[in-house]
């Protein structure tokens, strides 16, 4: 087995997954895994990789959300106050319902 490092790691949205994966498959065979992922992905992401890259810039300029909070937003695109709740129950903090509304505000700007 070849030894490999992670060099760096952050999180990824669907649609840059489906980009990765597409590109791949031009380049060979994907495995099962892969083709279940990308199968995944393509019927998932709701946005496409440069909307989704500018979603999540815009919701990281907001003080409480990590990269990884911004990319499962710009995946789910949530609708209403509860859903961004939901995103956030795992997070060590909450935001405040004025937070709330503003991320609902960018969600609703780039899903439109």
């Amino acid at each position: 087995m070849i030894d490999k490092e992670v060099v760096s790691s952050r999180p990824a949205m669907l649609a840059e997954v489906a980009d990765v994966l597409e590109k791949r498959q031009k380049e060979g065979e994907l495995g099962f895994e892969q083709q279940t992922t990308l199968g995944y992905a393509k019927k998932y992401a709701k946005l496409s990789k440069k909307k989704a890259a500018e979603l999540m810039e815009e919701l990281q300029k907001l003080d409480k959300v990590k990269p990884a909070v911004a990319a499962k937003i710009a995946d789910i695109l949530p609708k209403n106050s509860d859903q961004v709740r939901l995103i956030f129950a795992n997070e060590r903090y909450s935001l405040s319902s004025a937070e709330i509304e503003e991320v609902l505000k960018i969600v609703k700007k780039y899903s439109e």
